[in-house]
């Protein structure tokens, strides 16, 4: 286990236990998260580019609150979170779900060694997981194995540094004695995944330099023939 980034081992840990598990599942419904159907509306803007058919690896799948969105697109679904209560929630979750054909299987996996083939999935989705992650060698770990198992696409979500929510952020941990955010700008993260293999091929917010969510299309980048 990695200890470059205190704060993502600490949330790693944090989503073990079945009491975590199903407090996220329960605080991520639809009814309680005000973000879900904006964000779902911005990931399902580009499932909907994705041919039908299409493997997608949710990881980290959490307790499968992207589930409903790929499978209700006629895309095939593989899950993958390190946490196997996580993995146990997002089962229920997926025995309510029309098409079962549709979902392959779920697996216990670390984002940044995961055990899929190269350019076995058709889109990796990576959904509140960076803003976990400070180091920008654990991010670009992730953001590698995404860009190595894709065959051509990897949608993400992360927490940009400026916006009023940051700003405001920033403020409670400087009287809070808190270490600084891991919120990135968009450019850094042009810049990052470039050296992982991947371009930005575009980016949304919920509402832009306002809202700290922001969330992009990454395309693999194919070598010349």
């Amino acid at each position: 286990m990695n200890k470059s980034d205190p704060k993502f081992e600490k949330a790693r840990r944090g989503w073990q236990s079945v009491h975590a598990a199903q407090a996220y599942r329960l605080s991520r419904s639809p009814q309680c998260d005000r973000r879900f159907a904006r964000e779902e509306a911005i990931l399902g803007s580009w499932l909907d580019g994705l041919p039908k058919n299409s493997l997608v690896l949710d990881i980290p799948c959490g307790t499968g609150r992207c589930l409903p969105s790929i499978v209700g697109r006629g895309l095939r679904y593989v899950g993958a979170d390190i946490s196997s209560a996580m993995i146990a929630e997002a089962q229920r979750e997926a025995q309510n779900l029309p098409h079962p054909e549709l979902i392959q299987g779920f697996h216990v996996a670390d984002a940044e060694h995961m055990q899929f083939r190269d350019d076995s999935m058709d889109c990796v989705v990576i959904w509140r997981l960076l803003h976990h992650v400070r180091s920008p060698k654990v991010r670009q770990n992730i953001l590698k194995e995404a860009m190595r198992v894709t065959r051509s696409t990897v949608l993400i979500s992360f927490h940009h540094t400026i916006s009023f929510t940051n700003f405001r952020k920033a403020i409670q941990r400087f009287f809070a004695g808190e270490r600084a955010s891991p919120a990135i700008t968009h450019w850094q993260l042009k810049r990052e995944a470039g050296a992982c293999g991947l371009s930005v091929a575009e980016t949304k917010g919920i509402r832009k330099y306002v809202s700290i969510n922001w969330f992009a299309c990454l395309s693999k980048i194919r070598p010349a023939a």
